[in-house]
C-alpha cells in the first residue's frame, strides 16, 4: 500500500480541510515529519489508519469521537479521505465520524465509502457502502488487519517496542493476531471441553457405581458371606464383589424354592379347614334365622287389635272426606264476605275525605284568582331588566379587555426594564470576560517556549538518569573488580607456595633414590653430602597442585572478565560524560527537579489553555446573547407603544356605553341577580296559580270517583251475603245424609288425605308382613329338619392359626424371591457400571494427558499454539539480526530464549540478546534505551520481511515510524539512517517523526507541521 493523498477535515488539531499530497515528495521515498510537540505529527498516522480501518494508530486513542477537532465549527463534519495505490490499482476510501451538534439530542450520521479510481471516475468496490463490508475489503486488499498494520507498517510511539520486551503471554497475543494462530488455540479449547465432558462422564458413572454399592446393605440382609466381608474392607475388590453377589443370588434362589413348598402345603390345609367352617356356619345361621323370624311373627300377632281400630277409623274418615268440598265452599264465601265488607267501609271513608279536600281547594282557588294584577306587574319589571342585560354584558367584556390591555402594558413595561437591566449585566460580564481572555492570552505567550524547554530538559533528564545509572554500575563493577583482583593475588601466592613445596617433595623423592658414586640427574655430581630430607609439610601430590592451579586459573579468568567489564563500563561512562559535556550539561544540576517543575508549569499552562478556550466560547456566546437581547428590547418597545394606543381607544368606548345604564345595575352580576330574583317571583306566582287550578280539578275528579266506588262496594256486599247463606244450607243437608248429627261429630273423624293414605299403607304393610313371616318360618323349618346347631369357636381358632402360618410362609417366600431378584439386579448393574467406569477413566486419562501437553503443561511450558509461533519468531529474529549486527557494530544478536518464565508462567517466546563483547547472553530488558530502540526497529522490520514471505500477495510499500531516535548517539543515528535508506531503496516509502537535528539534516525531505497561534495546525512538504 502506498498513500497518494490524505485529506483531513476537522480532524485532531486540523480545524479546516488539510491535504497531505505525498506526490510532492517526487523521487524522495524517505522523509521526516517535523514540528513542535502537540502540533499534530502523530495525527497524520492516525488519519491514514482511521481512513483504512476506522481506528487510530495507537492503543491510547481508541475513542474515535475524541479524534474530532476541538477547533472545528459546529456545522463542519469530521472527515478523513485517503487515496492510495496497491497492486497497480488506485483506491479512494472516505470515513466520517458521527458527532453531536450543539442543541441536538442525537449524533449526526457517519459515512464510509470505498471506490476504485479509474480514468478519474469512482467505481464502487463493495455492494453496500457500510463499515463491515468496507473493512473486509480493505483487509482483503492490504492483507493486514488493523493490529497487523499497526504492528508492522505503522509503528506508533513506544508501542512497537512492546513485542521486544513483553513476556511470552503478550507476545503470544500479538503473534496470534499477526499470524492468525487462533485455530491452534481453539484446539486447546476443544480439548478442554472434551476433557471436562470425559471427567463429568467418569465422575457420573463412578457415582452410579458407588450408589449401587450403597444399595447392597439396604436390599440384602447382612450375613456371614463373601459379599459382606468384602464390603466391610477399606478398599473393596470389584471381582470379589461380583463373586459375592453371584453367591447371594444362588443362596436366595434355593431359599425361594424351599419357602414356596412350605407355603403351598400350609395353604392347602387352611383351605380345607376353611370349607368345613363355612358349612358349619351355614347350619348355625339357619337356626338363628328361625328364632328371629318366630320372634317377629309373635310381635306382628300382637298388633292385630290395633289394626282393627285403625281400619274402623279409616272408614269414618272416608265418609267425612266426601263433605270436604262443601265445607271449603262455605269457608271461601265467609272470607270473601268479610273482605268485601272491609272494602265498603274503606270506600265510604275515602268519599268523606274527598268532600273535605274539595272544600279546602275551592277556598285556595278563590284566593289565588285575586292576585292577577301582582303577576302582571312582575312580568313587566322582568322585561325591562332583560333589555339592560346585553348592554351590561358588553360593559363587563369591555372591562375585561381593558384589564387585559392594562396588564399587557404593565408586563411589557416590566419586561423592558428587566431586559435593560440584564443588558447592563451582560455588558459588564463581557467586559470582564474580555479582560480575563486578554490576561490568559498574555500568560500563554510562553507556552510553546516552555514546551520546547520541557522537551529539552526531559531529554537531558533521561541522559542524566542513564549517566547516574552508569556511575552506580561502574562503582559496583569496580568493587567487584578490586575484590576479584585481591582474590587472584592471594591465590597466586598460595599456588606458588604450594608449587615450591611440591618441588621440595620431588627433591626428597629424588634424594631417596641416589646412591654414592651414582651421578645426580640434576647436577651430575657423584658425591651427595647433604641429601634432602622429607618434612611432613612438604608432602604435596601432583593432584593437589593441579587442583590449586585450576582454581587459580578460574579465578584469574573471572578477574579478566571483570576487568573487561570494568573497562567497557568506564568507556561507556566516559562516552556519556563527554556527550553531556558537549551538550554543556551541568552534571551537578538537578534536571529532574527542573523537569518536574516545568511539567507542573506546562500542565498549568495547558489547563489555562483549556480554560482560555472555554472563556472564548463563553465570550462568543455572551456577545450573541447580548445581540439577541438588543433585538428583544427593540421588539418590546414597539409592542409597548402599540398596547398603550389600543388601551386609550378601548377606554373611550367604555366611558360612552356606561352612561346609558342606571348606576345600581352597571355590574353584570348584580343585574343578573335582579333578573334571577324577578324570574323566581314570577315563576312562583305562575306556579301557584297553575297548581291551585290543577288541585281544584283533581279534587272534583277524586270526589266523583269515590262516590261511584262507594255505591259499587255496597252492592257487592249484599250479593256475597246471599251467596254465603245458600252454601251453609247445602252443607248442613249433606252432613245429615252422611250420618253426622252435628258439625262437631263431623270434625272429630275428619282426616287429611295424607293421614288417610298413611293409615291405609300401614294396614297393607301389616297384612304383607304377617304373610311373609309365616311363609319364611315354614321354609326354614323344612331346611333344618333332622339337623342340630354346631359349636364353631374351636374350629374358627384353628382356621385363624392356619392362616397366620401360611401368610408367614408366603411372606418368607416373597422375601426370598425379592432378595434373589435384588442380588441378580445388583450383580448386573454393578458389572455394567464398573465396566463403563473403567472405559471412561481410560478415556479421561488420555484426553487429560493430551490436553496438558497441548496447553503447555509440560516440562518446557510450551503450548501447541506457541510451538507453531516459535517457528515464526525464530524466522523473525533471524531476519532482525541481519540489520541489528550492522546497527550495533557486531556487538548484539537476538536469540530466542528457552528459559521458563517466573512463577510457572507459559514460556517459549522470550527473547535474549547475545553480547559479543562480553560473550554473555542476557535479557533484552537490560539493553539501554537506544539499544532497545535499535533492537525493536530491527525486530519490526524482520517481522515485516517474514509476513511478506508468508503472504506473497502482501506488499509493504510504506512504513511509518513515530519517535524513538532521541535515545541514540550520533553513530547509532547514522546507522539507523543508513538502514532506513537501504529500506527505501528497495521501493518502500518511509515516514519518520523525529526531533533529532541529525535526522532532519540527513534526510532531504521534510513534512513540516506548523501549529498556528489560534491553536490549530497546517502542513507543508519541504525538499532540500
Amino acid at each position: 500500500m502506498k498513500p497518494i493523498t490524505l485529506t483531513m477535515t476537522a480532524f485532531g488539531p486540523y480545524k479546516d480541510t488539510e491535504t497531505v499530497d505525498f506526490r510532492d515528495l517526487k523521487d524522495h521515498r524517505l522523509f521526516v515529519i517535523s514540528g513542535k510537540t502537540g502540533a499534530g505529527k502523530t495525527t497524520i498516522f492516525d488519519g491514514i489508519c482511521f481512513a483504512l480501518y476506522g481506528q487510530a494508530s495507537g492503543e491510547d486513542r481508541t475513542d474515535t469521537k475524541a479524534l474530532r477537532s476541538q477547533f472545528a465549527d459546529d456545522s463542519v463534519q469530521t472527515t478523513v479521505e485517503l487515496t492510495f495505490d496497491i497492486h497497480h490499482r488506485r483506491f479512494r476510501v472516505l470515513r466520517q465520524i458521527p458527532y453531536r451538534k450543539q442543541g441536538n439530542k442525537s449524533d449526526t450520521l457517519g459515512r464510509c465509502e470505498l471506490h476504485e479510481v479509474k480514468d478519474e471516475q469512482l467505481i464502487p468496490v463493495v455492494d453496500r457502502q457500510i463499515v463491515t463490508e468496507v473493512n473486509e475489503k480493505i483487509e482483503q486488499l492490504l492483507g493486514f488487519s488493523h493490529a497487523q498494520f499497526s504492528q508492522i507498517m505503522m509503528l506508533p510511539q513506544g508501542e512497537f517496542r512492546k513485542f521486544l520486551t513483553s513476556d511470552t503471554g503478550n507476545k503470544e497475543a500479538i503473534m496470534r493476531k499477526i499470524f492468525k494462530t487462533e485455530p491452534y488455540q481453539k484446539i486447546v479449547d476443544r480439548l478442554k471441553m472434551k476433557k471436562d465432558e470425559a471427567n463429568a462422564d467418569y465422575l457420573r458413572e463412578k457415582q452410579v457405581s458407588d450408589a449401587i454399592l450403597h444399595q447392597i446393605p439396604a436390599k440384602l440382609p447382612t450375613r456371614d458371606a463373601l459379599l459382606f466381608t468384602e464390603l466391610a474392607s477399606e478398599y473393596p475388590n470389584f471381582h470379589r464383589l461380583i463373586a459375592g453377589l453371584q453367591e447371594e443370588h444362588r443362596y436366595y434362589q434355593a431359599q425361594s424354592v424351599e419357602k414356596h413348598e412350605e407355603y403351598t402345603r400350609l395353604y392347602s390345609i387352611h383351605n380345607d379347614k376353611q370349607k368345613e367352617l363355612h358349612s358349619a356356619r351355614m347350619i348355625n345361621e339357619q337356626f338363628e334365622k328361625l328364632r328371629l323370624r318366630q320372634n317377629e311373627l309373635q310381635q306382628v300377632h300382637a298388633q292385630r287389635n290395633e289394626m282393627t281400630l285403625l281400619e274402623q277409623r279409616l272408614r269414618a274418615a272416608e265418609r267425612a272426606a266426601r263433605l270436604e268440598d262443601l265445607e271449603q265452599q262455605v269457608k271461601s264465601n265467609e272470607v270473601e264476605w268479610k273482605r268485601k265488607e272491609q272494602r265498603y267501609h274503606e270506600a265510604a271513608g275515602l268519599l268523606s275525605d274527598a268532600n273535605k279536600q274539595l272544600a279546602a281547594v275551592t277556598v285556595s282557588y278563590e284566593q289565588d284568582q285575586a292576585r292577577e294584577q301582582e303577576r302582571t306587574a312582575v312580568k313587566e319589571e322582568l322585561l325591562h331588566l332583560n333589555t339592560l342585560l346585553p348592554i351590561v354584558s358588553g360593559l363587563n367584556e369591555q372591562q375585561s379587555k381593558l384589564a387585559i390591555l392594562q396588564k399587557k402594558v404593565a408586563q411589557f413595561d416590566l419586561q423592558l426594564r428587566q431586559n435593560n437591566q440584564e443588558l447592563e449585566q451582560q455588558q459588564a460580564i463581557i467586559s470582564t470576560q474580555k479582560k480575563e481572555i486578554t490576561e490568559l492570552e498574555s500568560a500563554l505567550e510562553d507556552y510553546e517556549l516552555h514546551l520546547d524547554e520541557l522537551s529539552t530538559i526531559t531529554a537531558i533528564s533521561r541522559q542524566m538518569k542513564t549517566y547516574h545509572e552508569m556511575v552506580r554500575k561502574f562503582q559496583r563493577v569496580n568493587i567487584e573488580y578490586e575484590g576479584s583482583k585481591e582474590k587472584v593475588d592471594q591465590l597466586a601466592v598460595a599456588y606458588h607456595e604450594l608449587e615450591n613445596r611440591w618441588i621440595g617433595s620431588q627433591a626428597v623423592m629424588l634424594a631417596a633414590s641416589l646412591q654414592d658414586e651414582d651421578a645426580c640427574p640434576v647436577c651430575g655430581s657423584t658425591h651427595h653430602p647433604a641429601k634432602a630430607v622429607a618434612k611432613e609439610e612438604q608432602q604435596i601430590t601432583k593432584q593437589q597442585l593441579d587442583k590449586a592451579k585450576q582454581e587459580w586459573i578460574t579465578i584469574e579468568q573471572d578477574f579478566h572478565a571483570k576487568q573487561a567489564e570494568r573497562q567497557q563500563v568506564k568507556q561507556n561512562l566516559e562516552t556519556i560524560k563527554l556527550d553531556l559535556q558537549e551538550q554543556q550539561v551541568e552534571l551537578e544540576r538537578d534536571y529532574r527537579t527542573e523537569q518536574v517543575e516545568l511539567e507542573k508549569k506546562v500542565a498549568m499552562l495547558r489547563k489555562n489553555r483549556d480554560v482560555l478556550k472555554k472563556k472564548r466560547d463563553m465570550y462568543t456566546q455572551a456577545e450573541i446573547a447580548m445581540s439577541e437581547r438588543l433585538i428583544a428590547i427593540k421588539d418590546l418597545e414597539q409592542q409597548l407603544n402599540t398596547a398603550k394606543r389600543e388601551l386609550e381607544t378601548k377606554q373611550a368606548i367604555y366611558d360612552h356605553t356606561i352612561s346609558s345604564v342606571p348606576e345600581g345595575l352597571r355590574v353584570l352580576s348584580i343585574l343578573q341577580e335582579q333578573i334571577r330574583a324577578k324570574e323566581t317571583v314570577s315563576w312562583q306566582l305562575e306556579e301557584a296559580w297553575k297548581q291551585v287550578q290543577q288541585q281544584l280539578q283533581e279534587a272534583n275528579t277524586l270526589r266523583t270517583q269515590m262516590d261511584s266506588r262507594e255505591q259499587m262496594e255496597k252492592q257487592a256486599v249484599a250479593e256475597i251475603k246471599e251467596k254465603l247463606n245458600q252454601s251453609r244450607a247445602i252443607f248442613t243437608k249433606r252432613m245429615e245424609e252422611e250420618g253426622f248429627a252435628t258439625e262437631e261429630s263431623y270434625l272429630r273423624v275428619k282426616l287429611s288425605l295424607s293421614n288417610r293414605q298413611e293409615i291405609q299403607q300401614s294396614l297393607q304393610t301389616y297384612v304383607q308382613t304377617l304373610h311373609t313371616l309365616q311363609s319364611s318360618v315354614e321354609e326354614i323349618k323344612q331346611s333344618i329338619e333332622g339337623k342340630q346347631p354346631i359349636d364353631i369357636q374351636a374350629m374358627e381358632q384353628q382356621v385363624v392359626t392356619l392362616k397366620v402360618q401360611y401368610e408367614q410362609a408366603f411372606g418368607l417366600y416373597n422375601q426370598s424371591q425379592a432378595r434373589e431378584q435384588s442380588a441378580e439386579e445388583l450383580y448386573s448393574q454393578l458389572k455394567t457400571s464398573k465396566a463403563r467406569e473403567l472405559v471412561l477413566e481410560k478415556t479421561h486419562g488420555k484426553i487429560t494427558n493430551l490436553y496438558d501437553i497441548v496447553r503447555g503443561q509440560n516440562k518446557l511450558k510450551i503450548s501447541f499454539e506457541r510451538f507453531i509461533q516459535i517457528e515464526y519468531l525464530e524466522r523473525i529474529i533471524q531476519a532482525a539480526n541481519i540489520r541489528l549486527r550492522e546497527l550495533s557494530n557486531g556487538q548484539y544478536e537476538l536469540i530466542r530464549s528457552d528459559r521458563q518464565e517466573t512463577r510457572g508462567k507459559q514460556s517459549g517466546l522470550g527473547i535474549d540478546v547475545y553480547d559479543a563483547y562480553t560473550g554473555q547472553t542476557r535479557d533484552v530488558k537490560t539493553l539501554s534505551g537506544g539499544e532497545k530502540f535499535n533492537a525493536s526497529l530491527c525486530l519490526a522490520l524482520g517481522m515485516a520481511d517474514v509476513i511478506q514471505s508468508f503472504q506473497g500477495a502482501v506488499r509493504m510499500e510504506t512504513m511509518f515510524i513515530d519517535e524513538g531516535f532521541g535515545a541514540l548517539d550520533e553513530e547509532a543515528i547514522q546507522k539507523a539512517i543508513d538502514t532506513l535508506i537501504a529500506l527505501q531503496q528497495s521501493g518502500r516509502m518511509i515516514g519518520i517523526i523525529s526531533h533529532i537535528d541529525e535526522m532532519k539534516e540527513a534526510i532531504p525531505a521534510t513534512l513540516q507541521v506548523t501549529k498556528l497561534k489560534e491553536g490549530y495546525s497546517k502542513t507543508k512538504f519541504v525538499l532540500n
